[in-house]
């Protein structure tokens, strides 16, 4: 059993795709899966108000404390945890 749970932890550590990239306030994004946001910042106390689908584009409005302020190109902001995101090429 412990095996399993050291080769789960493994696997979550390196995938890359829950690494956040590099904060760029302006910077161009794209959503790598699906991901949950939040109207009013990002609170792990509640329901997520909704979800961005993959390849969603968005940009960098602010960053702090692990939480993204996004605008969408349907110029509406939303707020984040950037764990399924990377810069947009392009």
């Amino acid at each position: 059993m412990r095996c399993l749970l050291v080769g789960l932890l493994v696997l979550v550590a390196c995938d890359k795709d829950t690494t956040p990239p590099a904060e760029k306030v302006g910077g161009k994004y794209v959503v790598t899966k699906e991901t949950v946001f939040f109207d009013s910042g990002c609170s792990q106390e509640r329901k997520a108000d909704g979800k961005l689908k993959k390849k969603t584009k968005f940009t960098l409005v602010k960053a702090s404390d692990g939480c993204w302020n996004i605008k969408l190109d349907s110029e509406d902001e939303v707020y984040i945890v950037p764990e399924r995101v990377a810069p947009a090429g392009g």
